[in-house]
């Protein structure tokens, strides 16, 4: 028995609830029917779109309808949509289980594997959430070597356990042309041996979800360029929700969908003049994730001291369009080119852009209880924007965990941030 035994976790409502009805056809069905209704009592179409994109995958992976493959975040989905599969991302579900209050089950579940608590929570949550029995079985995990190291050792233990195939791409550090053709045969190698062990897989679709991506790309660069404008016309509280979309959806026509509709919204509010946060104090770049918890922290931030998040690290699009004609060699390329791997300059030079395209005052990193992607690199990021005089928190704090965040603790600092911009806007 582990620290917390497994009878004392996953036994709530929610979670008892779920593992009885997420694998019931007609569950969604009757979930349709609600989105129906908000729709109608006045939900914004970018939000009913975002709801269906999730729900349809969610559908297909839980019924299996289609074949459901674990990835982490950062390995491109038009791989998964390509080969005739549906994504699931364990990390984003972590997400949805603080959002949705059964958080506590999962990491307990995980504590009674003996996960230590110093590791990052998203997996910690994905890794329990397995063991409870509320995840899609998958049929594939296919992870990645870069930027995260918990999401690959989290992903293969879910392998092992459901006894499915496990392909993990090695990224090079560098950006040569042999390390790209390295990376290619990786993925070219997973795309031609899945169909021989997962019945429904296909590489023939590859072309046509990076034809569907490229043009998600051109509405998505719609919606940045948009948000560039003052005051914000998006709370970055909200944006933050949505990193699902961007993490999990590339090759899904859903995805444009969605990002039509919300292009649409942001031109509404620029038209109108009803900005989220009329009298804008300053403008934030918010870094890493967000607590996914029941917090009040981002509305004090935004609402109560009146600073907009103008734009997030995780919602920046890093690459330039794909080419179907050569989607093995697209997909290693986008990978490649994540401004979070390799040398720290990649990422000081990605945050420059931002900070530049946004007008920003203040760069917020949240600083995620055991991640060592984003931490590590704290200190640096701090010379940098200091030299470049732009103020900088380092916001303690976890986006799954609430036992690891305290809320009132951050938004003291939050205040005392934004008035550390005030008194540099006056000097």
């Amino acid at each position: 028995m582990g620290p917390r035994g497994t009878r004392s976790v996953g036994n709530s409502l929610q979670v008892r609830a779920f593992r009885r009805f997420a694998r019931k056809p007609w569950c969604y069905g009757a979930a349709k029917q609600v989105v129906d209704i908000m729709e109608r009592r006045g939900w914004k179409p970018y939000q009913i779109s975002a709801i269906r994109c999730v729900m349809d995958d969610f559908r297909q992976a839980y019924t299996g309808e289609r074949p459901c493959i674990y990835t982490t975040a950062f390995v491109p989905t038009e791989l998964v949509y390509g080969l005739g599969a549906v994504p699931f991302l364990p990390e984003v579900a972590a997400g949805y289980a603080a959002a949705f209050g059964f958080a506590y089950d999962a990491l307990g579940a995980a504590e009674s594997m003996w996960y230590s608590a110093d590791l990052c929570s998203f997996h910690r949550a994905g890794v329990g959430a397995g063991k409870l029995g509320v995840l899609p079985r998958p049929s594939a995990v296919i992870a990645t070597a870069h930027l995260c190291d918990g999401g690959k050792k989290s992903l293969h233990r879910m392998s092992k356990d459901a006894g499915c195939p496990f392909y993990l791409l090695d990224v090079p550090y560098d950006r040569s042309e042999r390390g790209q053709k390295r990376l290619r045969d990786q993925v070219e190698h997973i795309a031609f041996d899945l169909p021989e062990k997962v019945p429904g897989i296909s590489p023939e679709g590859m072309a046509e979800a990076i034809r569907v991506s490229n043009a998600t790309l051109d509405d998505y660069l719609e919606v940045c360029a948009l948000r560039q404008h003052s005051p914000s016309p998006w709370r970055g509280g909200e944006a933050l929700n949505y990193v699902v979309m961007f993490l999990g959806a590339w090759g899904n026509p859903w995805l444009a969908e969605f990002y039509k509709d919300l292009a649409s919204h942001i031109r509404g509010i620029i038209a109108s003049g009803e900005y989220p946060c009329c009298s804008e104090r300053h403008r934030l770049l918010w870094l890493n994730l967000r607590p996914y918890y029941k917090t009040g922290l981002l509305d004090y931030l935004e609402l109560e001291l009146e600073t907009s998040v103008a734009f997030e690290e995780y919602n920046w699009p890093y690459w330039s369009e794909l080419d179907p004609d050569d989607p093995f060699a697209s997909v290693a390329r986008k990978m490649l080119a994540n401004f979070g791997w390799g040398p720290i300059e990649r990422r000081l030079a990605a945050v420059d852009r931002m900070i530049d395209d946004y007008s920003i005052d203040g760069v917020v990193q949240f600083a995620q209880w055991g991640c060592r992607q984003s931490n590590g690199g704290a200190s640096m990021l701090a010379d940098h924007l200091k030299r470049r005089g732009i103020p900088f928190l380092n916001l303690g704090g976890d986006g799954v965990d609430v036992r690891n965040g305290s809320e009132a603790q951050a938004m003291t600092r939050l205040g005392a941030f934004v008035e550390l911009i005030d008194a540099k806007k006056a000097r």
